[in-house]
This record gives structure tokens, sequence and C-alpha cells, in this order.
């Protein structure tokens, strides 16, 4: 006999907010709405036919969408389940949505009706989806695949209340690329709310952003995404309403402010340069006062762009530093924006950050060093994968590979990476994973894969090719061959045939000679 108490289930705030306010708008999307009470009876429906599908708690499903209601009715579904979430990424490829799918132990896999033709004509590489599992929404129904709405149809009988709770909750996971050109899946368990730190986490999130329960947050950046799902399930905790942008469009991103008086949102930093170049008669048109807090961040954002966003839509700003791995680390208000354009901010509440140098010293003030993180909301760590996840440690602390300087008063400015990540948009690339395509294809012997500076998405990918003897791709034959194995913002904007890559005598690639060619 053992004297452990079972795990106790984390409290549910679907139930909470359909219980106080069952007819407020829960989530806006361009084909259709649904209220905080209309949620909760679809997500239960879901969970219940989901649960008759054989999904148990400690189980992960896979969704495939763009931002859409479809987002939060699955979500929801799986809380009363303790079944994890794994978004994947709609730009990708066959072979990398069925690794994402396969890596994460995923059980079914429900998708939007567009990205069939990438999924279903290869479905018996899916080891480990249940009979019935593939499944599709918003379109007709699909040969090999069920329909998601007649999943509300006939929900089994079972009673929700009464499914123990699972010795071992399922792991919600954003996979992210590394170094080694696989993804790996940055995971944490379903209780995360009820782990220690994360309520004052999110207790300072909503205070620093003055978010309330009347918060109308929009969703632009896609949800398979670290940063856009975290200041969603914030403004889901308060109770406010969502509101769905499928895909970026910078006027209509306005003009959605203007209608649902929008109080906050999440953009990266490409966005905000776009929002800078729309024309000033279409703004002067258009209510933008009630928009309080736009949250910036995933890559760079310029001094200078920085600035004239506040000049342009308000103090609005705030930028912050963060990761997959370790959530939000700092913190810039508008205010301190202004006197120190170039800096992201003091640690945000709960963080301790250290910066150490390659032998594992802490470094002191206004000297550069590798920044580490440790704070409540971090990953439990990479799924199935050890080594990848002791590579990030440091004792208690991981990084992600930064380098920074810490000023004397506690702002942090992040001056170089460690790891040769290249990031255009906002979106991480990573050179091992383009060049395991690269040296996949007949005909290229070599490559090696360098970001260069580009002026509306911040960085894009060159790539240096070594051919085969005899061999002569193109550039266009090059990045057709890509097209067909990668998403597209990874394809190699410009090729540069080479008679050998320069190595260390290691073998490491000498990225910083290659840069140098490219400046030449």
């Amino acid at each position: 006999m053992t004297n452990e108490q079972p795990r106790e289930k984390p409290p549910n705030f679907l139930e909470i907010h359909a219980g106080n306010h069952p007819d407020k708008m829960a989530v806006i999307g361009p084909g259709r709405s649904i209220t905080y009470g209309q949620l909760r009876e679809r997500a239960r429906a879901l969970a219940k036919s989901l649960y008759g599908l054989g999904i148990r708690p400690g189980d992960q499903v896979a969704l495939m969408t763009y931002n859409d209601p479809v987002h939060a009715e699955v979500a929801n579904a799986l809380q009363y389940l303790e079944v994890g979430l794994v978004m994947v990424g709609y730009r990708m490829k066959p072979r990398e949505i069925e690794y994402i799918v396969e890596n994460s132990d995923s059980r079914v896999f429900i998708f939007f009706h567009e990205f069939a033709d990438r999924i279903l004509p290869h479905r018996e590489r899916y080891g480990k989806i249940v009979p019935g599992g593939f499944i599709s929404f918003g379109g007709a129904r699909l040969e090999g695949a069920g329909e998601y709405e007649s999943l509300f149809e006939n929900a089994s009988e079972i009673d929700l209340d009464a499914i123990p709770p699972a010795a071992e909750p399922g792991s919600s996971m954003i996979y992210t690329s590394g170094t080694t050109g696989r993804p790996k899946g940055a995971a944490r368990k379903t209780d995360f709310v009820a782990k220690p730190g994360v309520m004052d986490f999110i207790f300072s999130t909503v205070r620093t952003l003055r978010m309330d329960p009347n918060e109308v947050h929009l969703v632009c950046c896609p949800l398979y995404h670290s940063a856009p799902t975290l200041f969603n399930t914030v403004n889901f905790l308060l109770g406010g309403t969502s509101v769905m942008q499928p895909r970026f469009d910078p006027v209509e991103f306005l003009e959605l402010v203007d209608r649902y008086g929008v109080t906050s949102t999440h953009l990266v930093p490409t966005m905000v340069t776009r929002l800078l170049d729309v024309p000033k008669e279409v703004t002067d048109r258009l209510d933008l006062s009630s928009l309080r807090a736009v949250i910036c961040g995933a890559a760079p954002l310029f001094p200078e762009y920085k600035l004239a966003f506040l000049d342009r839509y308000g103090d609005c700003l705030y930028e912050y530093y963060g990761s997959t791995e370790a959530g939000m680390n700092t913190l810039i208000t508008p205010a301190e924006i202004r006197k120190r354009p170039s800096s992201v901010g003091k640690a945000f509440t709960g963080n301790e950050l250290i910066l150490f140098d390659e032998m594992g010293n802490e470094v002191p003030d206004g000297e550069r060093g590798i920044l580490y993180m440790y704070n409540g909301i971090m990953m439990d760590g990479y799924y199935k994968n050890e080594e990848a996840t002791r590579e990030t440690q440091r004792g208690k602390y991981i990084t992600v590979g930064d380098v920074a300087v810490r000023d004397e008063e506690g702002y942090y400015f992040i001056v170089d990476r460690v790891k040769d990540m290249i990031i255009r948009g906002g979106v991480n690339i990573y050179p091992a994973e383009v060049e395991e395509v690269l040296l996949s294809m007949p005909g290229i012997r070599d490559a090696a894969v360098v970001g260069i500076p580009d002026p509306e998405f911040g960085e894009t990918v060159a790539a240096f090719v070594v051919c085969a003897e005899g061999a002569r791709p193109t550039e266009e034959e090059i990045k057709t061959y890509c097209k067909e194995q990668m998403e597209n913002h990874k394809i190699p904007s410009v090729i540069i045939p080479t008679e050998a890559i320069p190595r260390t005598p290691t073998g490491k690639i000498l990225k910083r000679e290659l840069r140098e060619r490219l400046k030449g």
C-alpha cells in the first residue's frame, strides 16, 4: 500500500468563465465567433469524442491550423482530459510534419483541410495515430480523414468529471529547431499553471501590461509559436476576448483594432516595421486609441524602429527577451524604451538571470557573457531528448545561446549569438536544418548556411554549396528541391557555388569567414 495521495486536477478556467459570463465572447474569428458558454459546450463534447477514440490522460494530440476558434476548442477539450497539445507549423512540409507528430507521440492529428495533401498521402508513416485519428476541418469530407464537426454529433456518454487524474499528465509542446537539424519539443505538462511561480508570473504580466477581464487581445502571430500562445493564454485566464487574424496584414490588423476595440497584441519586429509603412491617411480614419499594449519580441528590433513606433502609435510598445524554452525573461516599458532604446529591459518578475563566460565564470556588469535563465515557467525539458536538455543547462539555469551585457542599473542588451541561428521575421532558422536538406540533394557534396541582413525580415538565408563531381545543379533547381522539403522561409534566398567549405582542423565550418565573403 502507498500513502501517496492521487494528483489533483488543476483548476479549469473555462468552467469558471463559462459559469460567470456564458454569453461573453471568448473567440472572434474571421468565419465564426464563439461565446464562453458555447466554448464550454463544444470543448466538453470534443473531449468526450476524443476519449471515445481511445485518447487517455497523459497522451498528446497534434493540431495544424491557422489562427482559428478551433484552436480554443481543441486546447480546452484536451485540458479536460489532461492531454497535451502539440502545435504543428502550417508552413511545414511532409517530412517535417511527420517528424513532429511521430516524435511527440501524438495519437490524434487534427488539421485544416487545406493541409491534407501534405498529410494524408503519407498517413501510413504515422505509426502512432489511433484508428480514426486523422481529422480534418474547414472543408468537404476527405478520403482517409474523419470530419471534425462529426465529433460534436456523436460524443460518447463518458462523465468527464469522473475521469481520474493522470499519474503523469500529457505534455503540451512547441517545437523549436535545433543545431542537429531536427526540431526539439519544448515540453510543459498540462498542469503547468499549478507550477510554483507560474501564477506570480501571470499576475506580474497582467499588472505590467495593465490587462484586465475586459481585455480584447488580437492574435496575429501563428499560435504554433510560443510567445503568441503565452499572451493568448494570459488573456484567456483573465476571461478576456481573443480576436483571431489567420495571417498578418497590417491594414487589416489596424482595422481589427478599430472594429473590436483591441487592447493588446503580440507582434514580431517585421510586423512592427510593416505597421510603420502603413500610409498616414489609413491610420487617420481609424480609432486606435484602445490599443494599450503592443508586446514585441522573438528577434531584435532596431532602436530607431522602436522610437518611430512610439511616435506613430503612442506609448504602447513593450519589448521583451525570451525563448520557447524559458518564456519571457526581460521586459522594457515604453518610458524605458525612450531612455534606452537599445535595451531589452530588466529581468522580469520571477527570473534569475546570470551571465557566464565560456569557462563558466560569472561576468561583471559591462562585460559580455552567455545569458542563462531560471524561472517558474521554464520548459520541463526537450521531449525525449535528455542530451539536448543537458546541453542547455548549467546547474538550475538554462540558455539558448545568446550573448548579452548588463549595465550597472540592471538593463540587458543582447549583443550576439553563440549559435549561428538565423532569425527571419521573428522565426528561428537553424543552419544545420537547412544544410541537412541541401546535403540530401543529389549533385551537392557539401554545404554551409549563414544569415545575411535583410531590410524587411532582419535576416535571410544564404547557402554556400559545393557540387559533386560532374554535377552542376542550377540555383532554381536547388531552391525547388528545398521547397519540397522545408518551410518556405527556410529556403535559401542566395545560392553561392564554391570550390570548398572552409573548416577548422576538427571539421567545424568557419561561418565567420563565409560571412566575410558575403561582405566582399
